[in-house]
């Protein structure tokens, strides 16, 4: 393109910018003081466009924080599916085989995004978020309109030693216009719309389940297992779910004491843990990291920000150095590896008992991650 057009391309923009500016203003004269005649008191805020991208924690998502969702580990704009037979997702991966991944990403702003782009990263089961504890399988991109939704999908041969049980996260940001994630390890979708996870294993009775805790270095939290609710039960399309007949939640109970827990520390860290009637309780202790107490009020300080950025009440650099200390936080993950031993439940073919290992901050009694387990008999 040449200079010429570019220069042309220019004075069209900052035209058009002198007209908005002008209409504005005009606006305020004799437009605004109707507004003041009525029960609201107050004229319209200036239009300032934006894109606002995100992608569902839950059917009831629209991308506002904190996120509106009990369970938010289930993001029914995620699946993976094997190339040769899309319409069955799955959550075990055999390597060699190719599966396409697929994230929904929503634009609820009033500017079209020509590329959304999408990272796609595979984990281990996983209470807790981190970029660092995951393989980044690629990055796809999207057009997405204004107040609309396209699917991004990236197909990815598993190599071997990603095969397996597995949990999907997905990122989305843009540079133009600029819609960014707040943090750049951190893969919570409970502060941040730009993430969702699917957490969803299925797993056979009698046999081991292996997770990774990811927390802060100063965390006092629960791990908690409990029986899944049939509400959450019927928001998961996925036909291998829906192929099972659930037992009832009194076979958990019946079958819970046969729980147990092996926990590898690693690095270590001065972390300690104990079982639980319902699970697990840890507890990891640093002097240099942030003290539980600043962890609260920080994170609190952060969704009010995202809230006012929300309702127009502020920019993001009037709250840099908030975000700035918040992402300091985060950047001070540590991982616990946790192996279930799950009992022997009895089970028939084709029936299986529905779980939710439930991350919980002991402090503020908030679930702050999550994996649904359904153990499931021996096949049809």
């Amino acid at each position: 393109m040449s200079e010429r057009t570019l220069d042309q391309i220019a004075a069209y923009i900052a035209e058009l910018e002198r007209r908005a500016a002008k209409s504005r203003i005009a606006a305020r004269r004799t437009l605004n003081p109707l507004f003041t005649r009525d029960e609201r008191k107050r004229p319209p805020r200036d239009f300032v466009e934006s894109s606002f991208l995100y992608m569902r924690a839950c059917d009831a998502d629209l991308g506002s924080r904190p996120v509106p969702c009990p369970v938010f580990w289930l993001s029914p704009d995620l699946r993976v599916a094997p190339l040769d037979n899309l319409g069955l997702p799955t959550r075990e991966l055999d390597a060699g085989t190719t599966y396409r991944l697929t994230a929904t990403i929503r634009n609820r702003g009033d500017l079209t995004v020509p590329s959304a782009k999408v990272e796609f990263y595979l984990v281990n089961p996983t209470l807790g978020f981190d970029a660092r504890f995951a393989t980044k399988i690629g990055v796809a991109d999207g057009w997405v309109q204004a107040h609309g939704a396209t699917e991004v999908s990236l197909d990815y041969a598993v190599p071997p030693s990603l095969s397996g049980h597995r949990c999907l996260f997905a990122r989305v940001f843009s540079f133009s216009p600029l819609d960014i994630p707040l943090d750049d390890y951190a893969l919570n979708p409970l502060i941040d719309r730009h993430v969702a996870q699917l957490n969803l294993n299925i797993v056979a009775q009698a046999s081991t389940f292996t997770l990774d805790w990811v927390h802060l270095r100063n965390a006092h939290e629960r791990l908690e297992v409990v029986p899944m609710s049939a509400a959450i039960v019927r928001t998961i399309r996925n036909e291998a779910v829906t192929g099972l007949t659930l037992a009832s939640a009194t076979r958990w109970r019946e079958m819970q004491g046969g729980l147990a827990f092996d926990v590898e520390r690693g690095d270590g860290r001065a972390v300690e843990t104990r079982q639980t009637e319902t699970g697990l309780e840890l507890v990891s202790r640093d002097r240099e990291a942030f003290p539980l107490d600043r962890q609260a009020v920080l994170t609190k300080r952060v969704q009010a920000a995202l809230k006012a950025m929300e309702k127009g009440r502020g920019e993001t650099q009037e709250f840099k150095a908030l975000f700035k200390e918040f992402r300091t936080m985060n950047s001070g993950s540590a991982r616990t590896r946790v192996t279930l031993e799950l009992p022997e439940f009895a089970l028939k073919p084709g029936q299986a008992v529905a779980l939710n290992l439930i991350r919980r901050d002991v402090a503020t009694g908030e679930a702050t991650g999550g994996i649904g387990v359904f153990i499931a008999g021996p096949p049809r």
